[in-house]
């Protein structure tokens, strides 16, 4: 959560006055689309200066600031130092990505489960009942004499390729296993199972990218992207592109109101923030619409990426064209001046005495609202999300922890409506001892427990030596134990990836599948040796795991000659009988009823004939899921299948 050199303690010094003064120009108003474009902005804003920017503020700088700048300006010195903290952030990560896309990248895992003896009994109920045989008990004594098992592969990344295997094993024995790699730049992949065929079974994507996806233009640029996302938007263009947009919206309130050292209550605790208010009216989202559009028009950055990197459109004539007509628009609505001047969404900013944003609200009436905010009182760190629609909360997420040194404990509450809206549920995620070994790949330790409605409590551990990560979950349902699931997986910096050939691969080109014979690549007989073999593995002896091999040969030749032999260009729906008797197609030995007499939709004779009364539903019963014009346009469909079907 927070590091040390990131704590709150530094971020609210002891002894300080918790105010801040003055805010800078935010957006205004709107409705609809509109309002969701500022609730978007603002959120990735504020929200985002409220996540990450808990770093230490020059809090001297801050205090001057408050002190002697208007409101306004004020407000947009604080919006521009967070969204800077916000572009520098994104900008680092970026940077990272990319240094890690050039050197490589390799995840290992190991996935494993250790079942009970519970539920070993289990699943030889399941699959075998109370079947009791020689060739059934020697299923049964692999499923009771498996203790462990385990699967493991990695995932590797290096510029253009990718390569990934995964392997099953039963108690230390190799049974099977499975490989992949691909070129993202020729969009060449590749799959095997050694065990099956050594032989590699390449497709050729790209030469059917027209057939396959329509627009070739559209694969063009997922390669480019993929192959050099450098070359499409730097890191420095990143940073300066988010600093310009965020910017916009901290240059443009012109009536920012300010309330000193409010308490604003965030869970159980009570923080003093700063809170600065900005109302906006519909015309004030129309005139923040121009600011953003006419900056986008003048953005060469924006502009190049578009037009000559990802040729979105044929030229820049046509880029500004398009950004012309929206403007143009939003200018005649702004110069017949036909608003009102009624607010239609409130938009709060709470910022700490070290200038920072830790949260924000937006209330369109007094009925709908969103708010979400974090605080720190002492070791208590807090932090509250909640939506309101209808005077209604429909969901909400409440942090409670201690600081304890390095870790921190407490839970999450997270309660929403149910599916009619009426009742309240909520689940729970207790956590204890939670520390970070490693922020940058996510490595933590602690100990989690779930708790949902109507479901057992959910146990898992989570350990870390810095290097690695284990997951564990002990199974438990309704008292009873079924074995232990653990994940263990690492990060590791360098990845060696040695694409297959493709003169020795048996490639298909996709933009020619039907012409593709997969019996040239592998036959039944070889799939059916596999099977076999595999069987052996895991403790099937020879006579029976010959038996199972022959069985799914059997199978597999017979669905290969039954879709030879399918014809669609001779289907029709004709073929389906949808009027059938009931006593010439259902028996007893189906275990179906026979008896004599009608059943609904049904005629006397048993024969199953359906007719829709659209006197049957009515749209009260329904006016809580959909509104009267799309019910009627249900109606009209149900009539048309109904009248198809007869």
């Amino acid at each position: 959560m927070y590091e040390n050199d990131r704590s709150m303690n530094n971020a609210f010094p002891d002894g300080f006055e918790t105010t801040v003064s003055g805010v800078d120009n935010v957006t205004r108003k709107g409705r609809g689309k509109k309002a969701a474009l500022i609730g978007g902005i603002s959120a990735a804003v504020i929200a985002g200066g409220a996540v990450t920017s808990y770093a230490v503020s020059d809090t001297v700088k801050n205090q001057v600031k408050l002190r002697v700048s208007s409101p306004e300006h004020y407000y947009a010195w604080v919006t521009e130092k967070n969204s800077k903290t916000i572009g520098e952030s994104v900008s680092e990560s970026y940077k990272k990505m990319l240094e890690k896309r050039e050197k490589g990248e390799t995840l290992d895992l190991k996935l494993s489960f250790e079942p009970s003896q519970d539920a070993k009994d289990m699943l030889s109920d399941d699959i075998f009942g109370d079947v009791e045989d020689e060739d059934t008990k020697k299923v049964t004594d692999v499923i009771n004499n498996t203790n462990e098992i385990l699967l493991s592969g990695s995932y590797k990344v290096k510029k253009n390729r990718i390569s990934s295997d995964l392997g099953l094993e039963l108690d230390g024995k190799d049974i099977a296993s499975y490989e992949l790699a691909a070129d993202v730049k020729d969009m060449d992949y590749f799959f095997r199972i050694p065990e099956l065929k050594e032989q590699w079974l390449g497709f050729e994507m790209g030469s059917g990218s027209d057939s396959l996806y329509g627009v070739s233009e559209f694969i063009e640029m997922y390669k480019m992207i993929l192959e050099d996302p450098a070359s499409v938007i730097s890191p420095e263009e990143l940073e300066e592109e988010i600093n310009k947009y965020t910017g916009i919206w901290g240059s443009f309130a012109e009536d920012v109101k300010v309330e000193k050292k409010e308490s604003v209550a965030v869970c159980d605790i009570n923080v003093n923030y700063t809170v600065a208010t900005v109302d906006l009216t519909d015309k004030d989202m129309d005139e923040l619409a121009v600011k953003y559009l006419e900056t986008m028009k003048n953005d060469k950055i924006l502009k190049n990426i578009v037009v000559n990197k990802l040729n979105a459109v044929k030229d820049e004539a046509e880029y500004t064209d398009d950004l012309d007509k929206g403007i143009n628009e939003l200018r005649d609505d702004l110069a017949e001046n036909d608003y009102d001047n009624e607010t239609v969404i409130s938009i709060d900013t709470y910022i700490d005495p070290t200038g920072t944003i830790r949260g924000f609200g937006f209330r369109e009436d007094d009925d709908d609202s969103c708010r979400l905010v974090f605080g720190k009182e002492g070791s208590a760190v807090r932090g509250e999300m909640v939506f309101i629609e209808g005077n209604e909360p429909q969901f909400s997420a409440a942090l409670k922890a201690e600081e304890s040194s390095k870790s921190y404990s407490g839970d999450i509450t997270f309660t929403y409506s149910d599916f009619y809206g009426s009742d309240e549920e909520s689940i729970y995620v207790n956590f204890s001892n939670v520390e970070v070994k490693d922020d940058e790949k996510g490595y933590f330790s602690g100990d989690l427990t779930i708790i949902a409605p109507d479901a057992d409590p959910i146990d898992i551990s989570f350990s870390s030596d810095g290097k690695s990560e284990e997951i564990k979950y002990d199974i438990v349902i309704d008292g009873t134990n079924y074995g232990v699931l653990k994940l263990a997986y690492a990060l590791n910096d360098g990845a060696d990836i040695d694409m297959p050939s493709k003169s020795d691969a048996y490639m298909i080109d996709i933009s020619n599948l039907d012409d593709a014979d997969y019996d040239d690549y592998i036959t039944s007989d070889e799939l059916a040796e596999f099977v076999k073999n595999s069987l052996e593995k895991i403790g099937i002896d020879k006579e029976l795991a010959e038996s199972g091999a022959e069985s799914f040969k059997y199978g597999y030749d017979k669905r290969a000659e039954e879709a030879e032999s399918f014809d669609f260009d001779d289907w029709d729906s004709d073929d389906f009988d949808f009027d059938f008797d009931l006593d010439e197609d259902y028996d007893d030995d189906d275990h179906r009823s026979t008896a004599g007499g009608s059943i609904i939709g049904g005629s006397d004779d048993d024969e199953f004939d359906f007719e829709f009364d659209p006197g049957q539903l009515k749209y009260e019963d329904y006016k809580d899921m959909m509104t009267k014009e799309e019910f009627d346009q249900w109606m009209e469909l149900i009539e048309q299948f109904s009248n198809k079907a007869s």
